[in-house]
């Protein structure tokens, strides 16, 4: 008899359901600061009765339908006597609506968890106890006790029914198990003749799944390592019953994942994958209003899914995209990102954003069983993990500034609602704050205590909000107090965070001011969120040196399994050039802005075609494209102010090669990362310098504390970040083995230490010296006769 362990938040459900996606509907996230404020109300009970318990324990097992079921969970406090009283503390930031829904909803998902606790204790200590509920107001610290009538026969009867609903989805739990399972019996790679590299690739990733290692790769492009990475990772966790999650930095990058699970179904037509697309992509209104006075697909949400079956309906599509999820909302009047969101478990690949794992506000307890023994936990596959440690950090950090608000100011004097002077007097009243942040005597510090005064804020902002909201104000996509009130709420709960692995600044320039909250390094986080998967495997083209990838990214350096593939394209196909007679260092630009122009010119003049030269910083690329003029080539500036329609009328430039192109981009930016440009879409890549982070009080800040805790800050803080953008931006040219094309890499810090041990084996056989040319010219112009002619090694 299979045992299913539950809490008593899953458990304690109404059958059927009811409600509406909304604040205070029982379902969904708890709400972040909930847990301090019990704790704090707990102590106050404890001082005042001396026979109140707290966090008392109680389970039980009910067998049904040859299962057991574990329901457990923690009662937040006992008040002993000669009537036992169990408390249920809920907080809210609306005390009031929270009441009255407690009041009209007998089976309200809070009250079946006060309920279920009753019932439980009933059963562990043979009492039959009163309930109440303890509501607390996040905002103003009210307090109501709200007591609730428990029947046993009434709950006995909704347990009946609960108890048969859990047996219905443990067999479909089951029966997902056991398909998943022949699945991994029958599964073979997609492609008849694997390339030995992908062949490499597969076999060390299932020897370190063998010995539950994590591992970091790091394998060029070309090689097919998607589908290496996807194929054993899937058969694995398939074989044990179990799903993957598949996660990208950028919803644009999910289309390489869902390809190569299209070629996996081709062959195993039962499996099932789902695409979580961002909230604001499927939101059917103008803005991202949850509740159902302003949003029909809300309304009635859980109502409507279980009346019409809509989760096993799912199930019917082998693939669960963006288009599917708005067609059944649509059809059903639900919203389709909750939808998405309750389809999870149906599925066996899920790909996402890393947000979805990683931030304050994942989705992990929705993606995996974290209570589980690791074998019966989902893999996870990270994509261009380069990215991982520093978007990471963003979660954690969190930043206010005076411009913002001036320009949320200007926008609000363009409406007219009754809202609006109040609104004015909040934005003032928040810049007046963030300047009064200011240390005395300087424009630029490290802030030891923030200002209560941010919070007291929020909660002025929330309260407005919520007053706002409640209106018949029709709100449109840029609605300025939502922006303000929703900026100012994630800085709110950056403030949370604690630890040396955070500080504060403030900054002041002819803009304004900014007060930041920064997350040094994120590993804790992270490796938390790793804890939830039975096996880890992430990778991208660009993770040396493997030690600075491992410890930000939360993996044990000691337990880590690293992998570096070289590229399996001749090598006579590409050429690699350092120039180190250049310097981009900031105090040397001036100097070198001709000669930087002069070189792109002479170069690029040499072979037709589209290339790319990519800079540091926008200014740099501005400066030096003053310089350059051209003949032969339309050139093309990348702006900050790029919109997606431009980048990509851009790209389609490039690869219908009319016309010779240069484009002048900036390294890690939209040009130099997760596109491909097949082909001779792109002949050749100009790297101009490192884009090292910019020097200032914050990045000065993140290099002490990584030479404090790591003994490498400069290479933490500046080297190894701006590496990963070169190779990168390197990595646009040779996508295939029949490209040929040419990459420059601009600067003497190419020919340092510290920037060759990130840079991939297979660019020089024993020393960066090979990359360095006497005669730089000539040698660029042989590699282009050379390839001109048939290539003999790919015939």
């Amino acid at each position: 008899m299979r045992k299913i362990n539950i809490g008593v938040r899953d458990f304690a459900l109404p059958v059927p359901r009811t409600g509406s996606i909304e604040v205070n509907s029982g379902y969904g996230a708890l709400p972040a600061n909930g847990q301090e404020l019990h704790v704090a109300l707990q102590k106050k009970r404890q001082d005042e009765f001396y026979n109140y318990r707290c966090e008392v324990k109680v389970s039980h097992t009910f067998e049904r339908g040859g299962f057991k079921f574990a329901v457990s969970g923690q009662i937040d406090g006992i008040l002993d006597g000669t009537v036992t009283i169990v408390e249920e503390i809920k907080s809210t930031f609306d005390i009031q609506d929270l009441l009255q829904k407690l009041k009209s909803d007998i089976d309200h998902p809070y009250a079946m968890q006060l309920k279920t606790y009753m019932y439980l204790l009933m059963l562990a200590e043979r009492v039959v106890p009163l309930g109440r509920f303890l509501l607390v107001s996040s905002r103003t610290g009210e307090e109501i006790e709200l007591p609730i009538t428990f029947d046993r026969d009434s709950y006995e009867a909704w347990l009946d029914k609960r108890l048969d609903e859990l047996v219905v989805q443990a067999e479909q739990q089951e029966a997902d198990a056991s398909r998943r399972k022949t699945i991994s019996r029958t599964m073979s790679f997609p492609f008849s003749t694997p390339r030995q590299s992908q062949l490499e690739l597969i076999e060390h990733v299932e020897a370190g799944l063998d010995n539950n290692e994590p591992m970091l790769i790091q394998a060029p492009t070309g090689l097919g390592k998607t589908i290496g990475v996807m194929f054993p990772v899937a058969k694995e966790a398939f074989s044990r019953g179990q799903t993957v999650v598949y996660v990208t930095p950028k919803n644009s990058q999910h289309s390489v994942a869902e390809d190569a699970i299209k070629r996996l179904q081709k062959k195993q037509p039962k499996l099932r994958s789902l695409t979580i697309t961002a909230k604001s992509k499927l939101c059917f209104k103008a803005e991202q209003i949850c509740n159902p006075q302003y949003c029909e697909y809300a309304k009635d949400y859980y109502q409507k899914v279980y009346e019409n079956d809509l989760l096993n309906k799912v199930t019917k599509h082998k693939h669960l995209s963006a288009q599917t999820f708005r067609d059944i909302g649509e059809n059903y009047k639900v919203c389709p990102f909750e939808l998405s969101v309750d389809s999870l478990e149906r599925a066996d690949v899920v790909i996402g954003d890393y947000n979805y794992v990683f931030s304050p506000r994942s989705l992990l307890g929705r993606l995996s069983n974290q209570t589980a023994a690791k074998k019966d936990k989902p893999n996870l596959i990270v994509d261009e993990a380069h990215n991982l440690p520093s978007r990471a950090a963003d979660y954690y950090s969190g930043s206010l500034s005076t411009y913002g608000l001036q320009i949320l100011q200007e926008e609000l004097n363009t409406r007219t609602h009754p809202f609006v002077a109040e609104a004015l007097t909040l934005v003032s009243k928040g810049i007046e704050i963030i300047y009064a942040s200011k240390p005395r005597g300087a424009k630029q510090a490290q802030l030891e205590v923030i200002p209560e005064s941010f919070k007291e804020h929020n909660e002025h902002l929330r309260d407005f909000l919520m007053r706002y909201l409640g209106s018949k104000i029709e709100i449109d996509q840029k609605d300025p107090i939502l922006k303000m009130c929703g900026d100012w709420a994630d800085f709110s709960s950056a403030l949370d965070f604690e630890g040396d692995n955070f500080f504060a600044t403030y900054s002041e320039n002819s803009y304004g001011a900014t007060i930041k909250i920064t997350c040094c390094d994120a590993s804790e986080k992270l490796k938390a969120a790793h804890d939830a998967f039975s096996n880890v495997v992430a990778f991208s083209a660009t993770l040396k040196p493997f030690e600075y990838y491992a410890k930000l990214s939360g993996f044990k350096s000691t337990k880590t399994k690293t992998m570096e593939f070289q590229t399996p394209f001749p090598k006579i196909n590409r050429k690699l050039v350092v120039i180190p007679q250049v310097s981009t260092k900031y105090s040397d630009r001036d100097r070198n802005y001709q000669k930087i122009a002069q070189a792109i010119m002479k170069i690029t003049n040499m072979k037709s075609g589209n290339y790319f030269v990519f800079f540091p910083s926008f200014g740099f690329l501005e400066a030096v494209a003053q310089l350059c003029t051209f003949d032969r080539f339309q050139m093309i500036k990348q702006t900050p102010e790029m919109r997606p329609s431009e980048v990509n009328r851009c790209i389609d430039v490039l690869k219908a090669q009319q016309e010779p192109t240069l484009i002048f981009a900036v390294q890690g930016g939209v040009f130099s990362e997760g596109v491909d440009y097949p082909g001779e879409s792109v002949i050749g890549a100009i790297i101009v310098g490192p884009a090292l982070p910019n020097y200032n009080l914050e990045r000065e800040l993140l290099r002490g504390y990584y030479e404090k805790n790591y003994g490498t800050g400069f290479e933490y803080a500046y080297t190894y970040p701006a590496m990963a953008k070169v190779i990168q931006s390197a990595g646009r040219v040779i996508r295939s083995e029949s490209d040929r094309g040419l990459i420059v890499l601009m600067d003497r810090r190419f020919i340092e230490t510290s920037y060759v041990d990130t840079m991939p084996d297979d660019w020089f056989d024993n020393s960066v010296d090979e990359l360095v040319s006497g005669s730089i010219l000539a040698d660029i112009q042989t590699f282009w006769k050379e390839s001109e002619r048939p290539n003999e090694s790919i015939a």
